[in-house]
């Protein structure tokens, strides 16, 4: 197995793998976004996230519980939103779970308002799926919207 984490991070079990992933330039305005090298069946394991804990979040971090963030600029940070994923995160195990079907040269999605209270940045979402809900800024921010509206 080719390791995607730099060597200061320690190596843990299902971490992802340069032959299953790699990180791509996907366009000006998504940046960089992780490409999946190989098929995997819905309910299949991808990987576990590997990172550096911190109270602090930043853009690239995942929010692990109400005080914690797990900061990944190396590879799960780079996992793209989607309003309708191929992918989710248990923050509990930090494992990365196929939620359907993913080809070959898919990018690997996930939907941040899953795991994520409130975002480091919002944006315009332009995912395209049916169910997009066209800004994204964190569960606790969408609900106190849909309280308002």
């Amino acid at each position: 197995m080719t390791r995607i984490y730099p060597e200061s991070l320690p190596v843990i079990p299902d971490e992802p793998s340069a032959e299953d992933f790699r990180v791509v330039q996907v366009d000006d305005k998504r940046g960089l976004g992780v490409l999946v090298l190989r098929a995997f069946k819905a309910g299949d394991v991808l990987f576990r996230m590997n990172g550096v804990l911190t109270a602090e979040m930043t853009q690239y971090s995942l929010q692990m519980d109400e005080r914690w963030h797990l900061d990944d600029p190396d590879f799960a940070g780079r996992v793209l939103h989607c309003c309708d994923p191929n992918s989710e995160l248990d923050p509990k195990t930090r494992l990365y779970t196929a939620v359907k079907d993913i080809e070959p040269g898919d990018l690997l999605t996930m939907d941040y308002d899953v795991t994520e209270d409130v975002l480091y940045r919002a944006f315009e979402c332009s995912c395209g799926a049916d169910n997009c809900r066209g800004y994204i800024a964190g569960r606790k921010v969408d609900q106190v919207a849909a309280n308002v509206a």
